[in-house]
């Protein structure tokens, strides 16, 4: 017969046991759940930056000029700006890839980097996503009928110079030399005039899509420089030859002050005298009178205000005339008017950082 009394005790060991096991299966339960809740936390925190990043980048194809608003018209080699929101930011650059040459528009990439700032977990790192997309500046587009299109037909005295259509930067086709309405057509000698052809004398009021009524009002175009109001530009400003600036000019008779370069808008009418001429775009509401040895190399549309119903008398150039078409001074002039466009399948989401 066996001896209970010898017979040693197992209820407490194997009790704790299973205390033991039940405890390191709860401790694994909880570190599974917290895995879970971190992985579901980083992810909400990937898609609330993402969300930032593409929100920042938006944004800042959108309103450039107001976010930035001491940058140039023109992006440089790198602009750069952080965009605050509720519980983040984004951190946006425009870096250069190719200036603009010519009439050849800029390329750029814009980069968002997304940061989510709120909700994490002590000791993680923040949540951040960067996207990006190739983006080209382009000069504002322009319809260029002629190297003078004179809507209230132009009258050429003598036969020296050039009033040309074709372009002197060479990456366009040529257009006509002069281009004016059947009625009151062109006048004076033909042989200073070369184009494709040498004079269009079919083009109407309509065949001009500039829309001068909203030039006129203001809504279309900002100016750099408005006269009366500001003042002309001095010698300095025009030493720098990329200075292309907007001025316009409200009244009835302006005479150019000196050789100049970008947009001039005239409202009214214009006399450009001696030696003086212009590089760019010259936006004329009145009729045009030169007189002397000068030019303008670019596009030149006089005769506006007939746009308007309104009367305007024939342009007149007297002298040796140089108006010659040229589609990089065209483009240098709209470069102010200008903005960024986005290239189409150029957007990416996983834009390499180091």
């Amino acid at each position: 017969m066996s001896n209970n009394a010898e017979r040693r005790g197992f209820a407490l060991p194997t009790a704790i046991l299973v205390i033991a096991v039940m405890t390191i299966m709860i401790a694994g339960g909880f570190s599974l759940v917290s895995a879970e809740r971190r992985s579901v936390s980083d992810q909400r925190a990937q898609i609330s930056a993402f969300k930032i990043a593409e929100d920042g980048l938006e944004l800042f194809l959108v309103r450039r000029d107001s976010l930035l608003p001491k940058a140039g018209k023109v992006p440089g080699a790198k602009d750069s700006v952080r965009i605050n929101y509720a519980g983040g930011y984004a951190d946006v650059s425009l870096t250069r890839i190719r200036p603009v040459i010519g009439s050849m528009s800029g390329l750029y990439v814009v980069r968002s980097r997304g940061v989510e700032t709120v909700g994490t977990y002590a000791g993680t790192p923040e949540g951040v996503r960067t996207v990006a997309q190739y983006v080209l500046f382009e000069p504002a587009p322009m319809q260029v009928l002629a190297g003078w299109t004179a809507l209230s037909g132009l009258d050429k005295n003598g036969a020296a110079g050039t009033l040309g259509g074709f372009d002197g930067c060479a990456d366009s086709a040529a257009v006509a030399g002069v281009a004016v309405p059947l009625n009151p057509g062109f006048e004076g000698k033909t042989a200073s005039v070369i184009g494709v052809p040498p004079i269009d004398s079919t083009i109407t009021t309509d065949s001009v899509t500039i829309d001068w009524k909203a030039i006129v009002q203001d809504t279309a175009i900002t100016p750099t420089i408005t006269i009366p109001g500001g003042s002309w530009p001095t010698a300095a400003q025009w030493a720098d030859t990329t200075y292309y600036p907007i001025i316009r000019i409200n009244q009835a008779d302006f005479t150019l002050p000196s050789s100049g370069r970008g947009m001039l808008i005239v409202t009214g009418h214009l006399t450009i005298s001696g030696s003086v001429g212009w590089k760019g775009v010259v936006l004329v509401g009145g009729d045009i009178t030169s007189n002397g040895d000068n030019g303008i190399s670019g596009a030149t549309i006089s005769g506006l205000n007939v746009k308007l119903g309104n009367y305007v008398p024939s342009s007149t150039a007297n002298g040796t005339k140089q108006y010659n078409y040229n589609s990089c001074e065209v483009a240098k002039a709209n470069r102010e008017a200008g903005a960024l466009v986005t290239l189409k399948n150029t957007w990416v989401d996983n834009w390499v950082e180091y």
